[in-house]
This record gives structure tokens, C-alpha cells and sequence, in this order.
């Protein structure tokens, strides 16, 4: 039997190749860098201060190697590295989830997760070896709001 592995659907494909255009354009290389446009975007968002400022750090945390758009941090670590509470930290990953700027993964589906996490280090992982599954928040969503909108 073939051993199940995650894979990038043909949206983040699309969404990594846009971001390695858009670099590549402006000499970037294979970092975020805020310009004007993008923390215009952001401030204007319609969420609040906790949210941008949480999804500043996300974008600080993916790897610009452009291979994925996943971050993988539990609340203890976005606390200590944010200094926002867990409670605070969780009503702002809800609030950007539900405005559609980030897809949280964490919790519900163990395997799904697993997959992931195996893609995303290159090593085994063991579904069980964590009873508290850490999050794992695809920026997809962010990337195709920023190239639709930002200007």
C-alpha cells in the first residue's frame, strides 16, 4: 500500500509562483519586505490591532524559500514571541480566519495535520506523539487578498 503525503493544491502553487514573480520583479529576493503597499493593506484591514499585529508575525515566520505558505507555531510560542495572551492571541487567529486572511489547520484533523507537518520538516512525524496538536495556519488566503487588493 502507498504511503499517503501531503501535497500543494494547485491554488498554493499558483499563489508561491506569484510570490516568486512578484520578488523576482523588484529584486527582492526571498524576503517579505513591508513596502508602503503591503502595510497599507494591512492597517486597512478591517480587523483589529491584535490581528494585524498577528498577522505581521505570521508573515514574518513563513519560509521564503518559497517551497510552502505554512507557519507551524503553538500558542505558547506565538505568546512568548508576541507577548499577546493565548485568549487574545486565539480571538485574533479566529477573527483572521473568518475575514478570510489565513486558514487555521490546527486540531481538527489529526492526520491532515500529520501530512503536513511530514511535508514541512521532511521527516516522519507520529500522529499521536502530541495530545496538544500545535497550529499550523496557511497564509494562501493572505497572498491572493494581497494581490487582488493591494495596489
Amino acid at each position: 500500500m502507498q504511503e499517503k503525503q501531503h501535497q500543494l493544491s494547485k491554488i498554493q502553487k499558483s499563489v508561491i509562483e506569484k510570490i516568486k514573480t512578484y520578488n523576482k520583479s523588484e529584486d527582492k529576493g526571498n524576503f517579505l519586505i513591508l513596502e508602503q503597499s503591503k502595510q497599507k493593506f494591512i492597517f486597512e484591514a478591517e480587523i483589529t490591532a491584535t490581528s494585524k499585529l498577528l498577522l505581521i508575525y505570521f508573515l514574518s515566520k513563513i519560509d521564503f524559500c518559497h517551497r510552502h505558505l505554512y507557519i507551524h507555531a503553538s500558542y505558547a510560542i506565538i505568546t512568548k514571541e508576541t507577548a499577546i495572551i493565548k485568549s487574545t492571541a486565539m480571538r485574533s487567529i479566529k477573527e483572521l480566519q473568518k475575514k478570510g486572511f489565513i486558514k487555521l489547520l490546527s486540531g481538527k484533523n489529526r492526520i491532515e495535520n500529520t501530512l503536513i507537518k511530514e511535508f514541512i520538516f521532511g521527516q516522519k512525524q507520529n500522529i499521536y506523539d502530541n495530545q496538544n496538536q500545535t497550529n499550523i495556519i496557511e497564509m494562501s488566503p493572505f497572498f491572493e487578498e494581497f494581490f487582488k487588493g493591494a495596489k
